[in-house]
């Protein structure tokens, strides 16, 4: 398991706040950007601050983008609760935003930290409009994993997932100008399923991360049953971070993908081309993404539930 530099872009959102709690014990995490997507702006921004704050490390916050590039907003309050986190009593914050710049701090930080991992786990608008500023981007970066899309599955409709089909437009912008992008979608992140033995590892713990971690499981838990009858709460996000920690744990396969913008029932869609020999006549076009596939569940899971229970102990 490496420990590397990651910058994560993020609309938390209960997973966010748990992938957020685990990377700040696995990796260096120099900076959070905030976007709108599960709730608003102003939510996912104080959200942010709150996990850095339970968090206990000094991690810089730039608030992002608060609308899609095009796209009318539309959230996931249904699924994450009004404020984003659920039910759990956000502290009060005793710190502010460190700029409402989150473009130009991706950049800064992309020209400035070696090998830097960027980790984009909600919608993708800040990526896109960090590409228009700078289209270098992608070649000062160490790598770039999203949590979004799916090969085979959707889950806000039934061929798109949620952050992409929140801003296609900018979805499609990504997959064009980065020439690999690990994509973390509902293929994988549907099997990675934590319930009450991680909630109850956590709660025994009884630190200030695993605490709120237990609790947004408790909801996340609840309404994953509620919505789709599922034992257990896919934990989205914290899978894109450990993906990135220990790829090892995780199978894909390399392919192109394309973002479906026109489609009346299809908008949103990552449409991942498996054809051996590509388009009739043209051949094979060069894979732009890594798309995973599969992951040892329960390492996954362990590797989540370990780090937060060693933030607090750090």
């Amino acid at each position: 398991m490496s420990r590397p530099s990651m910058l994560i872009d993020c609309d938390p959102g209960l997973d966010d706040a748990i992938a957020l709690l685990a990377a700040a014990h696995l990796t260096d995490l120099v900076g959070i950007t905030t976007v709108n997507g599960n709730v608003g702006i102003e939510h996912t921004t104080h959200n942010a601050l709150a996990v850095a704050q339970v968090s206990g490390r000094d991690i810089p916050v730039h608030r992002g983008a608060e609308r899609p590039l095009i796209a009318p907003t539309i959230d996931a309050a249904y699924v994450h609760g009004p404020t984003g986190l659920g039910s759990v009593e956000i502290p009060d914050l005793k710190r502010d935003i460190d700029s409402d710049d989150a473009v130009g701090f991706i950049l800064d930080m992309a020209r400035s930290v070696d090998d830097l991992q960027l980790v984009a786990v909600g919608p993708l608008t800040n990526i896109a409009l960090a590409l228009r500023r700078d289209p270098s981007l992608p070649s000062r970066l160490g790598g770039f994993t999203i949590m979004g899309g799916g090969a085979h599955v959707g889950n806000v409709t039934a061929v798109a997932e949620f952050n992409v089909w929140a801003d296609p437009e900018a979805a499609a912008i990504v997959f064009r100008e980065f020439p690999m992008t690990t994509m973390v979608g509902l293929d994988v992140t549907h099997r990675v399923l934590m319930g009450a033995t991680d909630r109850d590892r956590m709660r025994a713990a009884g630190g200030p991360a695993a605490t709120l971690a237990a609790d947004l499981l408790d909801f996340a838990v609840a309404r994953a049953d509620e919505i789709a009858g599922r034992n257990g709460a896919p934990i989205h996000d914290a899978t894109a971070v450990m993906s990135v920690v220990a790829p090892e744990l995780f199978t894909g396969v390399e392919r192109p993908v394309e973002v479906e913008l026109s489609g009346t029932i299809t908008r949103g869609m990552t449409v991942v081309d498996d054809r051996p020999g590509g388009r009739a006549g043209e051949g094979p076009a060069p894979a732009n993404a890594r798309v995973l596939l599969g992951a040892d569940e329960q390492a996954v899971i362990d590797g989540i539930v370990d780090a937060i229970i060693a933030l607090d102990a750090s």
